[in-house]
């Protein structure tokens, strides 16, 4: 009986519980729908990345954004500690302009599973009108 008793309060201690819905998808982690992820997201955002002659496609936890740029006070932090990057989803092959948060990124190790590290250059080629600031890099889908 006290075995019984000291399994169920690690059990509660560590985290077990009956619950059987998953726990929801945190801001920049993947989705089907914006009720996938936590509260805090208001989109669900879908992306098409083509990178190395391959197309990745996935969809991210967001929030739209207005202050646009790295490190932007509109977006949640990152697993790196930095705030996130706003520019428009188009960017990321999004289907609209609409400026929404990525995650922010040094390298493929800082993104979640399904994502990798992109620059401007990475996304934008020469293209001199990118939204994407120079010295910032995003997570976006794709297997590093």
């Amino acid at each position: 009986m006290r075995l019984l008793a000291v399994v169920v309060m690690l059990s509660a201690l560590i985290g077990c519980s009956g619950r059987s819905d998953p726990a929801p998808a945190p801001i920049y982690d993947t989705c089907f729908s914006v009720d996938d992820c936590v509260e805090a997201a208001t989109r669900c955002e879908e992306l098409s990345v083509e990178f190395g002659g391959f197309v990745y496609e996935n969809a991210i936890c967001t929030t739209e954004c207005a202050t646009e740029g790295p490190v932007s006070p509109d977006c949640s932090r990152a697993y790196i500690g930095r705030q996130g990057s706003c520019y428009p989803a188009s960017v990321a092959g999004g289907i609209d302009d609409t400026p929404i948060c990525f995650e922010p990124c040094d390298t493929d190790l800082d993104c979640l599973f399904g994502f990798r590290c992109l620059t401007a250059v990475d996304l934008c080629g020469a293209d001199t009108s990118c939204p994407i600031a120079m010295n910032d890099a995003i997570c976006v889908p794709g297997q590093p």
